[in-house]
């Protein structure tokens, strides 16, 4: 599991050996409503872990979802600095710039 969903089910394995509810895990603010349609055996995963966690399966989807686009941002982050720092390389370049002056 990526970073956000291993702490996501992190915290609520802490909920659940501590006795607490996990709903405060589960309550993250929304940036966007997202609806993603999932097949049968996805539902039934889903359930058994809302049980575990003893939780609502829509919450616990919800959430998951929530971690999941974290991790997808932190990763286009990442990849958007690889890339400003390669344009920053090859502006700075005098082989590069001297190619494009010829043409």
């Amino acid at each position: 599991m990526v970073k956000a969903l291993d702490e996501l089910v992190t915290q609520l394995e802490h909920c659940r050996e501590e006795g607490r509810c996990s709903k405060a895990v589960l309550e993250m603010a929304s940036v966007r409503d997202l609806s993603v349609p999932i097949d049968h055996d996805t539902c039934g995963e889903l359930r058994a872990l809302a049980e575990v966690f003893s939780c609502e399966p829509a919450e616990l989807a919800s959430a998951m979802l929530r971690a999941a686009c974290m991790d997808l941002q932190g990763h286009l982050d990442d990849d958007l600095d690889k890339l400003a720092e390669a344009a920053e390389r090859l502006a700075n370049d005098p082989c590069v710039r001297t190619a494009s002056e010829e043409i």
